[in-house]
């Protein structure tokens, strides 16, 4: 975590800019930054944010403000200690803070300056205040944020000053004259200020000037302090009135070659501040020699770097070095023939240039010894292409870009690397705006919109949709976004009349630069429709053996063609795949495609099947075909597995359907469908069980369709639509009896129990369930199921001695239940027991639910037992431990986007008997939109489902996707 508070309060997480809330929020978060990790009481957290007008609430303003931070910038952002037995304090997480780095670059500058490396110590303090990026703490209140804010303020001004002191005693008096003129009207009655000003003046050979500023100053502080100027001014004044020549710089030799070789830098650069402040970060490392900006064809890496290397062109006085080594496009350039540029730009003559590539560059490297320059090396290949134009000069920068991450030139210089990505959405709608107009976005920003994503946040493809902008004012922008529409998952709408410089062209010059085996799983790997893919399912994809995919994959990303944007886990931008898709389509038959997609379906079935039987071993009923084959999930887990995947599953099936597997289709569909309702993914839950119903019904499989009605009774379910539900359910329990699955029968009997549950018709819902437990005779697992369920209807019935003998028979048969089966009992338990008032039953099988179910990343459900552990602590008269509950449960529901949340949250706080104890969430209207929105996925990530209401969550809509004994 990143902290900065020269200038308004920022937080980076692993580099992305994060939240900070209200002002009073960042005036708590810059407080504990600012104490650098030490134990701070919550009281004097109050104090630092209000001063004496702290309310009487102070100290739960102060925690609702922590539980803020922490559920914005993670748990470890701000962590509670306990100071005392009864106050709590507060310390700031792992941060590094942008003071730190300003105050090592300071202490490396003054370092730099007793050993006589005056230029470096210059640099050193411009990298210092390059960090600053306005007032301190610029907006934040509080007495404690106003004295960090003046002594900070000082602080700036002092170290200006020192940089200035320095440039003017090497000799750049001209250059800093403006800057300090405007610093001495900023602070007319400063001293120090004056005299340097006046030197400068007089080096600037403005000796009436210089006087005439001394008597200006005399005049302004004989008026407004009534004392004259301090000795050392007056002594320096004499000394301009004489003449004195020891106030000249020293005579410089004459002036050496200064090549400015930069390209302009593009007009009007907008965006990549991020990238262009971690740059500068990097840039106050005294050691950094080579900075490598790598990405993808047409992110933008050479724009950005020539950005920053006219940013920081005052730093490197003697100039700046450029060439385009063309590393991935038709002649390549040699670092000899570059060298032989580079050389000729120092000053050699061209007859006198060494022949032999080695003597080029020792001689290159004489001549950098001494100069403080820039060199861009722009659009490298590879590691060999670079290591000969490197200076071996610590006073020297050098940029290099390149789709690669070029490792070996990390490992051998200690290059530091910056991967460029597309720019965030509202970011690339800004740079969308600063070539085709502002006015022109604000009037069709829905249009704006389609064109940025539809151009993947491409730089270089919003920049060739912006020229066609340009050529055509007429056309409005929806018109714009129609034709890319039309193009859609083609690069058709990003070509232009000059090929070198369209997307097509630009991002297959990376293709062409892979050998045949990579070219051809490029090809193939195009073809995934999901969000990313693991080695396992390249492997299966590509149909080779897991090691030899891995290298396939590591080729791949060194061409930036793929990113591992997560450990083991692969992505590539929108227009690399339409790339690929097109060339898979010239190069690969039909039926080599049908074969990869095929091979990819099956590494995804048999992987879900066995993450399911694990979780969910009660209503795991698909089995695919072929049977599953022995490939070992993670080491994290089924549940885990199903958190990376369910996305990627989800985004299968409807190539899968249409392409003509629609027997992968369904059973996906079905493998995927506990998981999406564990978790509340309401949306993709309706989504796939919709694509698993035509799929079979296309195939005329009676037993599929089956298996689809139940899954579309869940969504049914999750709706509150029960007699719908309770529909699909007979038709399912038709068709299976039909074919002889006694086992589905039952399952189904079970299903339709709850149904009838969940409309209050407890007798009718206990035939069913008994009718389900008579058919399972032999099958422990399902039997838990059942008899857990027929224990909560007892319970609901008033037969609390019948619920708790049932929920006991349920966990003997522990060992054949899944996790959250055997987490659904412990919870049925203690509702029975507390009905039937055994607190202390009720007490520890609640903890146990909780326990389990935190444990496999339930967390929502948890919450929910909490809240049921808080009513049976309510009924044993501990009012105490109820609120404590309470209190779990709401710290669960604040941070959980499962659709329920409002309503449990709404249920404690209701509990609470003091809701001003409680950090006050804003929930009002919360529950009703979420019922709105509840089957419309969010951009970007998925929908959740509906919202619930009421007293008793065990009464919610949603009750039957939580309750395990159904095991839906």
């Amino acid at each position: 975590m990143e902290v900065d508070v020269l200038g308004a309060v920022r937080v980076r997480v692993d580099g992305v800019d994060q939240p900070t809330g209200p002002p009073q929020q960042q005036a708590l978060l810059a407080a504990l930054a600012l104490r650098r990790g030490r134990v701070v009481p919550a009281r004097e957290l109050a104090q630092d944010v209000w001063g004496a007008e702290a309310p009487p609430s102070a100290s739960a303003i102060v925690r609702n403000y922590v539980h803020h931070l922490r559920r914005m910038l993670g748990t470890d952002a701000v962590l509670p200690v306990k100071t005392g037995t009864s106050h709590r304090g507060y310390r700031i997480g792992p941060a590094v803070l942008d003071l730190d780095r300003f105050e090592a670059c300071v202490e490396n500058s003054r370092t730099a300056e007793e050993c006589g490396d005056l230029d470096e110590a210059a640099a050193l303090l411009q990298a210092a205040l390059a960090l600053w990026r306005g007032t301190p703490l610029a907006g934040v209140p509080g007495p404690e944020a106003e004295r960090r804010r003046t002594a900070l303020t000082e602080r700036h001004l002092i170290t200006v000053t020192h940089r200035i002191e320095l440039d003017v005693r090497r000799g750049r008096h001209r250059d800093v004259q403006p800057e300090l003129q405007a610093l001495v009207e900023a602070h007319p009655l400063d001293e120090s200020l004056r005299a340097l000003h006046m030197t400068v003046l007089y080096r600037c050979g403005r000796q009436a000037d210089a006087i005439d500023a001394f008597q200006r100053y005399r005049g302004l502080v004989d008026e407004e302090l009534g004392i004259d100027p301090g000795p050392a001014l007056r002594a320096l004044y004499a000394q301009i009135v004489q003449a004195d020549p020891s106030l000249l710089p020293p005579r410089r030799g004459p002036e050496r070659s200064r090549p400015i070789q930069l390209p302009a830098a593009v007009a009007g650069f907008i965006g990549r501040a991020d990238v262009l402040a971690r740059a500068d970060a990097l840039l106050a490392d005294p050691g950094l020699l080579v900075l490598i900006l790598a990405g993808m064809g047409g992110v933008g890496k050479t724009t950005t770097a020539l950005q920053w290397a006219h940013h920081i062109t005052d730093r490197y006085p003697d100039g700046q070095l450029y060439a385009d080594l063309r590393g991935h496009r038709p002649g390549a350039r040699t670092s000899a023939d570059v060298l032989g540029e580079f050389l000729q730009a120092l000053g050699v003559r061209a007859a006198d240039l060494p022949g032999p590539a080695a003597a080029r560059e020792a001689l290159f490297r004489t001549l950098m010894a001494d100069r403080r320059m820039i060199l861009l090396l722009d659009n490298a290949a590879d590691t060999d292409q670079v290591s000969g134009l490197l200076p071996g000069n610590p006073h020297c920068v050098v940029i290099v870009t390149s789709r690669s991450t070029l490792s070996a030139l990390q490992v051998g210089t200690g290059a530091r690397l910056l991967l460029l990505e597309p720019p965030e959405h509202e970011e690339a709608l800004d740079m969308f705006a600063a070539r085709v107009g502002d006015h022109r976005v604000r009037a069709e920003r829905a249009a704006s919109r389609e064109i940025v994503d539809r151009s993947g946040r491409l730089p270089l493809a919003m920049a060739l949709v912006a020229a066609r902008a340009a050529t055509r004012p007429a056309v409005p922008l929806a018109a714009l976004a129609a034709e890319l529409r039309e193009a859609d998952a083609t690069l058709d709408g990003f070509r232009a009349a000059e090929s070198a410089a369209d997307v097509p062209t630009v991002l297959s010059w990376s293709y062409r630069a892979l050998d045949a085996p990579a070219a051809a799983a490029f090809r193939l790997l195009s073809l995934h429709p999901g969000p990313d893919l693991t080695v396992p399912a390249a492997a299966a994809m590509i149909g080779l053996p897991i090691t030899r995919a891995k290298a396939v994959l590591t080729e791949l990303t060194a061409a930036a063609l793929l990113s591992e944007h997560r450990p083991g886990r692969y992505a590539t931008h929108d227009l690399v795949r339409a790339l690929g898709r097109h060339l898979a389509d010239e190069h690969e038959s039909r039926e080599t495609q049908d074969d990869a997609v095929r091979r990819l379906l099956d590494h995804y079935l048999h992987m879900s099947y066995a993450a399911a039987k694990r979780m969910f071993p009660a209503t795991t009923r698909i089995i695919p075909d072929p049977a599953p084959y022995g490939v070992p999930l993670p080491g994290t887990g089924p549940s885990a597995w199903f958190d990376d995947e369910h996305l990627v599953l989800l985004a299968v099936l409807e190539p899968a359907d249409r392409r003509g597997f629609e027997r992968h289709a369904w059973q996906l569909a079905c493998l995927v469908r506990d998981y999406l309702n564990r978790h509340g993914l309401w949306h993709h839950l309706q989504a796939s069980q919709s694509i698993a119903m035509a799929a079979a019904v296309r195939l005329g499989d009676s037993l599929a369709e089956a298996h689809c009605h139940g899954g579309l009774a869940l969504v049914e379910t999750n709706m509150g639509r029960y007699p719908a539900a309770y529909e699909h359910l007979e038709r399912a329990l038709a068709l299976f009896a039909a074919a002889g699955d006694h086992l589905a029968v039952a399952t189904t009997h079970h299903r339709m129990a709850w149904t009838l549950a969940q409309q209050e018709r407890h007798a009718e819902a206990l035939v069913q369930a008994q009718a389900a437990l008579a058919l399972l005779p032999a099958d422990p697992e399902r039997r838990a199921t059942v008899l857990n369920t027929i224990s909560w209807l007892s319970a609901k019935m008033g037969r609390f001695a019948d619920a708790v003998e049932h929920a006991h028979q349920a966990l003997a048969l522990a060992d054949d239940m899944g996790p959250f089966g055997l987490a659904d009992v412990w919870d049925t338990l203690g509702f029975a027991q507390s009905l039937a008032d055994d607190h202390g039953g009720a007490e520890a099988s609640y903890r146990r639910a909780i326990e389990i179910y935190r444990r496999h990343g339930a967390e929502f459900r948890a919450g929910d037992s909490w809240r049921s552990l808080g009513d049976a602590r309510r009924a044993a008269r501990d009012p105490a431990g109820a609120d404590q509950a309470y209190r779990e449960a709401i710290a669960i529901a604040t941070t959980s986007d499962d659709p329920r949340a409002a309503g449990l949250l709404e249920t404690c706080l209701r509990r609470l008997p003091l809701l001003d104890a409680v950090p006050p969430p804003d929930t009002e209207g919360l529950a009703d939109a979420q019922m709105r929105t509840a089957y419309r996925p969010r951009p970007g990530e998925p929908a959740h489902g509906l919202a619930v209401n009421g007293d008793d969550p065990k009464s919610f809509p949603g009750r039957v996707a939580l309750e395990g004994a159904p095991g839906l």
